[in-house]
């Protein structure tokens, strides 16, 4: 899937010229919440999907808190300070986020949630030689990894993804640093894109961005699987996760076509009468970049068509 995506964004750049030599740099619209006090991280283990017991300072995680049907109510990134993590999220789940982590804290624990928005900023920076653009600022990729926050200054990057003709970091910077990291990534080769070119990429790469709402869904639907740990013990919508898992349960799944115009998010029917579903539809260049949940079943070939008020539309695998 990713050495296909490669070919794919490659053919797109010498095309259209949409990414330039080194790198882009786009900031990602996220909401930030932070879990606070000695407490913290096992309150945080109670309700989320994975196992956090065990994580240190500056750990990158991703997470989901489900409710009881097993449906996902929150998708989050972890940054790890100790006794306060930062939660980044959709802005949409904030409300439902704080509540049930408030809502959840026993009477005799020390734990306070509360909001982060503004303090923090998330950017990517991808493209095909992101490398340079970080050794112009002290950088080095040995330092970086997909499971670990490294420390710049105040700010904090990670790795995405690391491929021979492509790469993707994720950088965290404080509001007060912000203008100062953004001007030494430009002065070092770094253009601003588009943020939707940005999460497009990330669905033509497999991955789904926290930005993208995948709020009443089953993981297991979204392929993010990794991000439930049936050994954890009990958390909610566990019993719902681990019977669908041992009985066969999981009947749909998610890929990723193009088309040639933006398709409307939610459910739909393809020509053949199968249940889909869009929850992303993103522009990168001429294209849209769409995200489909489909039946597991479902023989997918080159081309699906889909029934839309607009018409027959053509769906074509990434």
């Amino acid at each position: 899937m990713w050495l296909r995506a490669i070919i794919w964004l490659n053919c797109l750049i010498g095309g259209c010229a949409m990414i330039p030599p080194l790198a882009n740099i786009v900031e990602i619209p996220t909401a930030v919440t932070l879990v606070s006090g000695k407490d913290a991280r096992n309150h945080l283990n109670r309700m989320l999907t994975v196992d956090v017991s065990n994580d240190s300072n500056l750990t990158r995680k991703e997470s989901f808190i489900c409710d009881l049907n097993g449906r996902i109510a929150t998708y989050q990134l972890h940054v790890d300070l100790g006794e306060q993590i930062l939660l980044l999220h959709n802005d949409s789940m904030s409300d439902i986020l704080r509540k049930t982590l408030t809502s959840g804290i026993p009477w005799n624990e020390n734990i306070e949630v509360s909001s982060g928005d503004g303090a923090v900023h998330r950017i990517l920076i991808y493209g095909k030689q992101p490398e340079r653009i970080l050794l112009g600022l002290g950088i080095s990729q040995a330092e970086l990894h997909t499971g670990h926050w490294t420390k710049f200054f105040d700010s904090m990057i990670s790795v995405i993804k690391i491929e021979d003709d492509f790469s993707i970091y994720e950088m965290l910077i404080p509001s007060r640093e912000y203008s100062e990291i953004t001007d030494l990534l430009k002065t070092n080769g770094a253009r601003i894109g588009e943020v939707n070119s940005a999460i497009a990429m990330l669905s033509i790469a497999g991955m789904i961005d926290y930005s993208v709402d995948v709020s009443g869904h089953i993981p297991f639907n979204l392929g993010l699987e990794r991000l439930v740990d049936l050994k954890k013990g009990c958390y909610p919508g566990q019993e719902i996760h681990a019977r669908m898992e041992s009985r066969g349960g999981i009947k749909k799944s998610i890929s990723t076509f193009k088309t040639n115009i933006q398709m409307r998010l939610g459910k739909s029917k393809s020509t053949n009468k199968e249940q889909l579903e869009i929850i992303s539809s993103q522009q990168f260049g001429d294209s849209w970049i769409n995200l489909l949940i489909h039946p597991r079943e479902i023989s997918l070939s080159s081309e699906i068509c889909v029934n839309t008020p607009e018409g027959e539309i053509t769906l074509t695998s990434v």
